[in-house]
């Protein structure tokens, strides 16, 4: 697969980084989920990566019946991350 073209789109700085990145890159839409689930108070942003034990629902299995324990553990660490750099300023 090419590399992309980031050139005509805007950059922002990230939060994880302190780089440049463009909003159109997987970087920058990965910090927007962790931002997003941040954001969530903590009972649901638990329910929203677990989900409904047993559920077969896609909106109920959560994150982790959709993409796996191990994603979630990355979300879970990333949130974390985000959590004290916003904290330190």
């Amino acid at each position: 697969m090419p590399a992309r073209d980031y050139a005509n789109h805007p950059l922002v700085r990230s939060e994880f980084t302190g780089q440049m990145i463009s909003t159109h890159s997987e970087e920058w839409r990965h910090e927007c989920e962790v931002a997003y689930l941040l954001a969530m108070p903590l009972p649901k942003r638990n329910l929203f990566l677990d989900g409904v034990s047993g559920s077969t629902d896609r909106d109920e299995r959560g994150i982790k019946g959709v993409r796996g324990e191990a994603a979630v553990a990355v979300l879970r660490s990333e949130i974390q991350r985000l959590s004290e750099i916003r904290q330190r300023g």
